[in-house]
């Protein structure tokens, strides 16, 4: 088990054995995670970027997706005009 201690500013020393375990080096960034025992620790790396791969992959094709997206504005764009003039015509003929 590796200790540090936390100076005045807030700052942590990582140990070397863990920095070169993990691959922290200087400039890397590294992401406080709470956790249920305490805090977690770990590198932005490359490593930590791959656990990401195909979280945002579609089902289906993703042109098609923004298409429909896209279209269902349209007609929710065209029927709030719609309501608009509609009401202004009331408005009108009274």
């Amino acid at each position: 088990m590796e200790t540090s201690i936390l100076t005045t500013k807030g700052q942590l020393l990582i140990p070397k054995r863990i920095r070169n375990k993990y691959g922290i080096k200087s400039g890397v960034k590294v992401i406080f995670e709470d956790a249920e025992n305490g805090v977690v620790i770990r590198p932005m790396n490359e490593n930590y970027f791959k656990t990401f791969r195909g979280m945002l992959r579609s089902s289906g094709d993703l042109k098609e997706e923004i298409r429909k997206i896209k279209e269902e504005e349209k007609q929710l764009e065209h029927a709030k005009m719609n309501r608009i003039f509609k009401a202004k015509a009331a408005r009108k003929t009274k």
